[in-house]
Order: C-alpha cells, then sequence, then structure tokens
C-alpha cells in the first residue's frame, strides 16, 4: 500500500516538473508557433501573417486576406516609351548605343536617379565608344532594374553578376521548389546588364510555354531569381530582397508591411491582370530639351524605359503592353484584416489549470494500463477541444502544450509492466501399476490348484 502511493507521487511530482519547464520554457518557441498555426488554419484560410511570440507580453497576432486584390490606379508606373523616330532625333533607328545613353543621361540630369530599363539591349556590331558610354552612365543611377529573357538548354551559361544580385537562395522559400521553372541561361548574346548597382529580372521564360498566367519566380542552379515587374515594385517599395518572403502555393510578403501577392505552387501570379495605363507616359525624344516638370510631382518611381517600336519583336511588345497593368497590380496593397491578438491567461489561472489537470490525472496512476490508456486519450480530446474552442470563439491562447506535456508524461512514468508468472515445474509421481488383465490371472490359479493337488497325493503315497 505505501510503496504504490510513494510512486504515484514521484508520477505526479515528476509530470508536474515537466509541465511547469513547458509552461515556461516553450511560449515563443518554434514549437508553439507551429502549435498556434495550426490550430489557427481551423479558423482561417491561408496565408496566415502571424507576428508576437506568444508571451503575456506579446502575444501571438494573426493577419489575413480579407478579399480579392483590387488594383489601384495611383500605384501605375511612370514609363518613358521608346518609340518610332520618323524626325531623327537619334543617330539611328532603332537607338545605338549612343541614344541609349543620351536617353540614361537625361534621366539623370532631371533627377530620375531610380530607373528600370524593360527594353533588350543589344546590338550585333555595336560601336565600342558607343556602347562604353552607355555602359558608363549605367553605372551612375542609384539603383537599375534590367530585364532580359530566361529559358533552358542544353549548355548551361553563367548566371550574370546582375541576376545573382537580383535573386535570393532557394533554401530561404517556403514549399516545394521541384515545380518552379527551370531555367540556366540567357537566350540573348552580348545582353547589357548594366554595372555593379543592376538587378537583373526576367521578361519571359522562353522555356514554358506561351499563357496567361503570369510567372514571378523561377530557379537557375541554387538561386530564384525574380520576374522585372517584381523587383521594379520592390525597387519602389525600397525592400530588401532578404525581407521578402516567399511560400508557394501562398504569397509572396514584399517585406514585414509591404504588399502581399496570392501565388499559386508553380510561382506564378494567382490573380488576373486588368490593362491598366501608365500613370504617366513620356517619349524618350521629349527628354532631350525637357526640364523636371516633364514628370509629374507625385509620379511613383522608379521611371521605366519601355520599349513601344512597332519594328519590335513580337513578345517585346506583349511584354510592353502588359508591363503597367502587372506592376499596378503587384504594387496595389493587400486587403489584409487588422491585426488580431491571442493573449494567453494569467500566470495564476494556467497553473490552476495545470495543477487542475494534475489531480484528475492522479486517478489514473493506480489503475490497470488499458484503463489508463483509454483515460488519457478521453483527457488528450478534451484538452484539444478546449485549446480549439478558445482560440476561435474567444481569442484565447491557453497552455495545451503545458497539458500535453503533464498528460504523456504522466503516462509514461505510471506505466507498469505486466508481472509474468514464473513456470514452476510439477512435482514428479511414481507411475501407478498397471492393473494385469483377466485372462493373464486364471492361468496363474489353475497352475497353482495343480500343484497343491500333487502336493497331497505326494503326501498320501508316504
Amino acid at each position: 500500500m505505501n510503496g504504490s502511493f510513494y510512486r504515484r507521487c514521484g508520477v505526479l511530482t515528476l509530470a508536474a516538473a515537466a509541465g511547469v519547464g513547458a509552461w515556461k520554457f516553450l511560449p515563443g518557441s518554434e514549437v508553439d508557433r507551429v502549435a498556434f498555426q495550426t490550430v489557427a488554419r481551423g479558423f482561417a484560410n491561408p496565408p496566415l501573417f502571424i507576428s508576437g511570440n506568444g508571451s503575456a507580453e506579446r502575444p501571438w497576432s494573426l493577419r489575413v486576406l480579407a478579399g480579392e486584390r483590387k488594383s489601384s490606379p495611383k500605384h501605375a508606373p511612370t514609363v518613358v516609351a521608346l518609340q518610332d523616330d520618323p524626325k531623327g532625333f537619334f543617330q539611328s533607328s532603332p537607338p545605338a548605343p549612343v541614344d541609349m545613353a543620351v536617353i540614361f543621361s537625361n534621366l539623370l540630369r532631371l533627377g530620375k536617379t531610380q530607373a528600370a530599363c524593360a527594353a533588350m539591349l543589344n546590338w550585333e556590331a555595336p560601336d565600342p565608344i558607343g556602347l562604353g558610354a552607355l555602359e558608363k552612365v549605367l553605372t551612375r543611377f542609384d539603383c537599375l532594374v534590367m530585364a532580359a529573357p530566361l529559358t533552358r538548354g542544353a549548355v548551361p551559361g553563367v548566371m550574370p553578376p546582375p541576376f545573382r544580385r537580383g535573386s535570393v537562395p532557394e533554401s530561404t522559400v517556403h514549399g516545394d521548389l521541384a515545380n518552379l521553372p527551370l531555367v540556366n541561361r540567357i537566350p540573348i548574346p552580348a545582353l547589357v546588364l548594366g554595372g555593379e548597382n543592376a538587378l537583373g529580372g526576367f521578361s519571359r521564360l522562353e522555356s514554358e510555354a506561351p499563357g496567361k498566367s503570369i510567372h514571378l519566380l523561377a530557379r537557375w542552379e541554387d538561386r530564384i531569381v525574380f520576374s522585372f515587374p517584381l523587383l521594379t515594385v520592390l525597387q519602389r517599395l525600397k525592400t530588401p530582397l532578404d525581407q521578402v518572403e516567399i511560400r508557394l502555393g501562398e504569397c509572396i510578403r514584399l517585406g514585414p508591411n509591404g504588399a502581399v501577392i496570392r501565388i499559386d505552387p508553380y510561382g506564378r501570379l494567382d490573380q488576373p491582370v486588368q490593362n491598366q495605363p501608365a500613370f504617366a507616359t513620356v517619349s524618350a525624344e521629349s527628354l532631350i530639351d525637357a526640364d523636371a516638370k516633364i514628370f509629374p510631382a507625385t509620379a511613383p518611381d522608379p521611371v521605366i524605359l519601355r520599349d513601344d517600336q512597332s519594328a519590335a519583336e513580337p513578345s517585346t511588345r506583349d511584354f510592353s503592353n502588359s508591363l503597367s497593368g502587372i506592376i499596378t497590380t503587384l504594387a496595389s496593397d493587400g486587403a489584409l484584416t487588422e491585426p488580431q491578438s491571442f493573449p494567453r491567461l494569467s500566470a495564476g489561472i494556467e497553473l490552476g489549470c495545470l495543477a487542475l489537470l494534475l489531480c484528475i490525472i492522479g486517478r489514473l496512476t493506480s489503475v490497470s494500463n488499458d484503463l489508463r490508456s483509454l483515460g488519457g486519450i478521453v483527457i488528450g480530446g478534451v484538452i484539444l477541444s478546449a485549446q480549439w474552442l478558445a482560440l476561435g470563439i474567444f481569442s484565447i491562447w491557453l497552455p495545451g502544450l503545458a497539458m500535453i506535456t503533464i498528460l504523456l508524461s504522466a503516462l509514461a512514468l505510471a506505466y507498469r509492466r505486466p508481472q509474468q508468472i514464473p513456470n514452476i515445474p510439477e512435482p514428479i509421481r511414481p507411475p501407478e501399476p498397471t492393473p494385469e488383465p483377466e485372462a493373464t490371472k486364471a492361468p496363474a490359479k489353475k497352475t497353482a490348484a495343480k500343484k497343491v493337488a500333487s502336493a497331497k497325493r505326494t503326501t498320501r503315497s508316504k
């Protein structure tokens, strides 16, 4: 009796120590975050944006998408259109490297130090002097986004430095990377991509079948490269690439407080893009003699140089036509709900709940293993149901992990192995005599009778 009492006290003491340790150290841990996210998914559709650390001072906070993402005209880009040159403002048509150097130099003169070039800067036999002037002026921008098509070929190419700077390691992406398109080279040779201040983004993926879907991400080696429109929006928001959160099949979050873009598992924009005119459109030749008033005061940066020439390739014209609508959609604010906080109960109430649970579990330590397992399942179900209902109905985060720790610890410590009955050998008994058959006994009697009669006759003859 005393042994059973002391054993029960030991089990409850150790379970209480484990529960208090979990109650003190698990809040704010990755385990607690995963538990909160799992329970919250029962009430809200992903993507879920969780902040806080689950402590009493900084409880878990949740934001979700409130509705469909709507494009706003105020987020449309400022465009410099590279159009046909019937009046001969430039040296040649299409513009030569020196002409492009003049265009970029005028952008700097007008105070536009952030730019994005959606035109393909490549020539078969460029003038070395003009090409050098172009490369020199491109290095004077504070930040520059360059566009280039990407494809997948049998012979991979070396990733240019602008694309490496404009990409993130694949280890930072959440989800199945096998669904993303694979690329390994630029199909256009001798493409000018700027200097050390330039970031490279793809204009299109030639290895993918053309369609209405807008690709935003692709894999190149062990890096995730971004599309030109996405990099342009990141430049506008001044968001470092290491603050971009990517969840394949859910969303791309442009910084802690930035826009939220829905994507599918293949890294494509999961929303239709509507045609949206630019915020302001300025022709490239008008920059030569213009002053700073040519751009509206509220025009957003960066200025985008777009190829609108009639002699451009069809894929280039399609990209130019859709560029304004894509950037407007990506830059529009996501409709997120206000942060909803899920505070914890006071320390005294939580410890009281743990003590009550210990008292209930104490009744299970003296029953059989089967009954104890059944009772543990019932108590565990009650704990999980209470955690789920408290979060969904009362917006309270209970110490469910500490309760589960107490339950599992007590069940493991109270487990008793079934006693095995030793095999005691039975005592050896002498074998019982086997009775002789009746047919064997009868002749023996007759023989004895004959011997007695013979003895009698012998006595009489004497």
